[in-house]
């Protein structure tokens, strides 16, 4: 077994595999395929983890110019980035992670707040869960058939969120009957 890549290491990683990109192009296929949605990468992070996928030889760099443009740093995964994707892939698909969720931190937290402060809190949060999972469904549908990948993860936020709403309103429940 190798090492052990970081979500943002395999989404990095995964998207130089399938085509050669400087830092920017891969910032900007992350925001074209919503990714933000569901895990943590800032435009720093793409640079920062790209250095260390480059020491870690997953990829490597070629300084390139085009026309009048700047010279930049072209990514390029290696043999052992291909073999270590596959590898994360394989793993991610096939164990189940735990959830760090800011929601359970509140949760713990709440103690000092009233009754009534914790319901308040809460109904705004179901109002955004109820929110984001209308817009989400209204993305689901306009997805292309043809996109697996995009419509499982739309999928599984969906999902995520339907369970969340869920919880909220049964625990809003249990408030009030305090």
């Amino acid at each position: 077994m190798g090492q052990i890549l970081s979500s943002i290491e395999v989404i990095l990683l995964s998207i130089v595999n399938e085509k050669p990109s400087y830092a920017y192009e891969i910032d900007k296929t992350i925001d074209l395929r919503d990714m933000r949605r569901w895990v943590r990468v800032g435009v720093a992070s793409v640079y920062q983890v790209l250095k260390r996928l480059e020491g870690k030889k997953l990829v490597y760099s070629q300084k390139e110019k085009e026309g009048r443009m700047p010279e930049r740093k072209r990514y390029y995964v290696t043999d052992n980035g291909k073999a270590a994707l596959v590898e994360a892939s394989k793993r991610l698909l096939s164990s189940i992670e735990w959830h760090y969720l800011d929601l359970n931190v509140g949760l713990e937290t709440s103690d000092i707040l009233t009754p009534g402060e914790i319901a308040g809190c809460l109904k705004k949060r179901l109002a955004r869960v109820q929110s984001n999972k209308k817009r989400l469904k209204e993305i689901y549908s306009a997805v292309n058939d043809t996109v697996f990948k995009k419509r499982s993860v739309i999928k599984n936020l969906i999902i995520f969120r339907e369970a969340e709403e869920r919880f909220l309103l049964e625990f809003l429940q249990e408030l009030s009957n305090v």
